[in-house]
């Protein structure tokens, strides 16, 4: 099965090392990553060397588990005699393809010695995230003191933050291989005086980047929120066009038809004119329909049948009968 490709910092290719602050970074710049959750916390111990496995499990894939083995590495300058520590701890990133004796082996060949102590597992309600991990370790390395008389000071670390995400994250249940964490060459290692403390700063910076978060979701929120207004404003705009075109072309439409009625209504009154007119007559009547409408040209006399002559444009039409002068009239024009 291949490592998951999507989730820089806890799932990556090979092995890398990394600080807690490159690490918090990561984790900030990729919201899957950030969201791992943190299953089960091995404390494992080297020659003369103490430290933590973090398994992760990836937030969508169920069946992916990264490991990740923090220690806190010193850095030892030596002037004359004395010896001055860098308190900074780092973290040794390893990623196997989810294969127990991958593990095994990569920590064998890393630390002389490699041996597993305890085991701190995690329920699925309270597992906390990545982030939130990476909060509580920077919190711890900004405010851990200097050590520069313990030799054991990667034990006093790996027990601050064991004791620290068993007061913080309550729901989980510690098992005891080997009483050997808390002892070193034979001496016992008193449990660290700070975990009261680092609990208290893990409180405050995990609500900076709580509200830092917020702030961000709010930005992104009003970025989008303006987005969409921006994009209804201008569908408004284009309907706004439309509806103006539309109502031009209703506009123009009702332009037309009352032009149209305008031009009609005076030949329709002509009409009804003549025929009243042409029901009255008893004398023989020319008239001469031109474009203009019928006109009335004049009588030529009674006759006992009467007729009504309509003329016009090179060609006349002739009714006896004025109902019968309406028909040809308009057959004939």
């Amino acid at each position: 099965m291949n490592s998951p490709s999507d989730t820089p910092g806890v799932f990556t290719s090979g092995d890398s090392k990394n600080d807690v602050g490159q690490w918090q970074m990561l984790l900030l710049g990729n919201d899957l990553s950030s969201q791992c959750q943190l299953q089960r916390v091995v404390y494992a111990t080297g020659k003369e060397h103490g430290f933590l496995l973090l398994h992760f499990l990836h937030p969508t894939q169920q069946h992916a588990v990264a490991v990740l083995a923090l220690d806190r590495v010193p850095v030892i300058i030596h002037s004359l005699a004395i010896s001055f520590s860098n308190p900074r701890p780092r973290f040794h990133l390893h990623y196997p393809k989810l294969n127990g004796s991958a593990i095994d082996s990569y920590l064998s060949r890393t630390y002389d010695n490699f041996k597993r102590l305890s085991y701190l597992d995690f329920s699925a309600s309270a597992r906390p995230s990545a982030i939130q991990v990476s909060v509580l370790l920077t919190a711890l390395s900004k405010h851990s003191p200097t050590y520069n008389l313990y030799q054991y000071q990667c034990y006093w670390y790996a027990h601050t933050v064991w004791e620290a995400l068993k007061r913080l994250f309550l729901d989980c249940y510690e098992t005891t291989q080997d009483e050997g964490r808390s002892r070193y060459l034979g001496v016992k290692i008193e449990k660290a005086d700070s975990v009261e403390a680092m609990c208290e700063e893990y409180h405050t910076q995990w609500a900076r980047v709580q509200n830092a978060a917020v702030k961000k979701r709010k930005a992104k929120e009003d970025e989008v929120r303006q987005s969409m207004m921006e994009g209804q404003i201008e569908e408004r705009a284009r309907c706004q066009v439309e509806i103006d075109q539309a109502m031009g072309q209703r506009e123009e439409v009702e332009r037309k038809a009352e032009e149209y009625k305008a031009e009609m209504d005076p030949l329709r009154a002509r009409m009804a004119q003549l025929e009243r007119r042409a029901s009255l007559f008893d004398r023989h009547a020319t008239l001469t329909l031109d474009e203009k409408g019928l006109v009335l040209i004049g009588l030529t006399g009674n006759t006992k049948e009467p007729r009504i002559r309509f003329q016009g444009q090179g060609r006349t039409a002739v009714a006896t009968r004025a109902t019968d002068a309406k028909y040809e009239a308009h057959r004939s024009y």
